[in-house]
């Protein structure tokens, strides 16, 4: 595809090669002649590209097989000044493959080999303030990379002004650093750095909040427990979205719910229900879409009922109860549980890590008879109605619940089952409740 227009590879896929991983998105400059490279590009591919600006800097978008082509238009400016705009040194590097150059005047391969990150000037967090909250991001994405000196001066003097960001970057950017290799260190370069306040003020009061007895406060609690969560295999990037922003915020009301007991111990009542209340409010604000609100509220609202269930020795009826509540999100809210007392940091209690263990086993069980039966159910509607020689009604919906009830308890496995429980029904009818009033009712206990 020849253009004639000088075109340069920079950016996270040069970075990445250098590091030698895969890179997700593809960033290009091209040089004068810019729009005609963008057309002969799109029109190679079949694709439309579209055009937007962004602080004076003109940028062409192509998806080409779920992954995003930016072509950033440098005509102007060229290749040396764009690259010095950008948000650090390991990003300004670029490679002509033509050639096969690698133009680095930022030296940001130096940076790249010792692990440093480095912005390239004193303008870069004033010319966008949200690339503070990406030099967190960047540390979880990179275990072990520190900031330079100056930058890490620079990112915290960005802190007022990144109050005033789009909620929508703001959301993309934490995301961004949850998803990450190492949660944990992006979470607390946002504290070390001054910026929860201006990112995530509803987090600030967890710092200091007594999580209990030889365990860390709640903010560090949240940091162990979304570490832990990178042992969770999930089948989505949604998935893993949903849960390590359940984790992030499952213990938001915490502090507002803090109660100290005569031994010293704190307790937490009806946290998880105003956390969940207070967790939609937040990622309400960051403009989170409204299935994935609604997911990670549910997740919340039920986080501490798997360990109350093994508490409680794993009553059967309270096994399929929770199944039931949980629905869709049980895999979700057993990996919730499952981070959550990994990060507990408490001293080590073999014998209800063993409790839980058991209790998750069982649920998971569950989930899986209650899967099949939804799929092939035993009984349908007509059944009951024929059996039992009733018409449509509530009697009917009452009938298959109880079936379901029953199949779910492991006491019907097979249609033929079903329909033989549903005989001895109709030959010998459960007794019906009492109206309201009646001496039955009333009669003291």
């Amino acid at each position: 595809m020849e253009t004639g227009v000088p075109v340069r590879l920079v950016g996270g896929l040069v970075r990445d090669a250098a590091l030698g991983r895969a890179a997700s998105d593809v960033d290009l400059a091209a040089g004068p002649g810019c729009p005609r490279f963008v057309a002969a590009l799109g029109a190679h591919f079949g694709r439309r590209p579209f055009r937007f600006r962004k602080r004076g800097v003109t940028t062409w978008r192509i998806v080409l097989q779920g992954r995003e082509v930016d072509v950033v238009d440098v005509g102007r400016r060229g290749f040396a000044r764009d690259l010095a705009r950008r948000d650090f040194t390991v990003n300004a590097v670029a490679f002509d493959p033509l050639s096969g150059e690698l133009e680095d005047p930022l030296h940001g391969l130096a940076d790249l080999r010792r692990g440093v990150l480095r912005a390239p000037g004193p303008a870069t967090f004033r010319d966008d303030p949200v690339r503070a909250l990406r030099a967190a991001r960047f540390l979880a994405a990179f275990p072990g990379w520190r900031l330079h000196r100056e930058t890490r001066v620079a990112a915290r003097a960005a802190a007022q002004a990144l109050r005033r960001a789009s909620p929508e970057r703001i959301r993309d950017e934490l995301q961004a650093l949850l998803l990450a290799r190492d949660p944990r260190a992006g979470l607390r370069a946002l504290l070390e750095l001054g910026l929860l306040p201006a990112v995530l003020p509803e987090l600030v009061p967890t710092i200091g909040c007594a999580a209990g007895p030889d365990r860390p406060d709640v903010f560090l609690h949240t940091a162990d427990a979304l570490d832990a969560s990178t042992r969770a295999r999930l089948p989505s990037q949604e998935d893993r979205a949903v849960l390590r922003w359940a984790l992030l915020l499952h213990d938001l009301a915490k502090p507002a719910t803090l109660e100290m007991r005569e031994d010293g111990r704190p307790t937490f009542h009806g946290h998880e229900v105003l956390g969940a209340q207070r967790a939609e409010a937040v990622l309400r604000r960051l403009k989170h879409p409204r299935a994935r609100i609604r997911r990670i509220r549910h997740l919340i609202a039920l986080h501490l009922r798997p360990g109350h269930l093994a508490d409680a020795g794993r009553p059967p009826r309270g096994v399929r109860r929770l199944v039931r509540d949980a629905g869709e999100e049980l895999s979700l809210l057993l990996a919730h549980a499952e981070a959550d007392v990994r990060g507990s940091g408490g001293p080590p209690d073999s014998a209800r890590r063993r409790r839980l263990a058991r209790a998750f086993a069982d649920l998971r069980a569950q989930g899986d008879r209650m899967r099949a039966v939804a799929a092939a159910p035993l009984l349908g509607g007509e059944d009951v109605m024929r059996v039992l020689g009733i018409g449509p009604g509530p009697e009917v919906g009452r009938v298959l619940r109880e079936a379901m009830e029953a199949s779910d308890a492991g006491e019907l496995s097979s249609r033929a089952q079903a329909l033989r429980w549903l005989a001895d029904r109709a030959s010998s009818p459960a007794p019906r409740p009492s109206p309201p009033g009646s001496a039955r009712e009333t009669a003291p206990r």
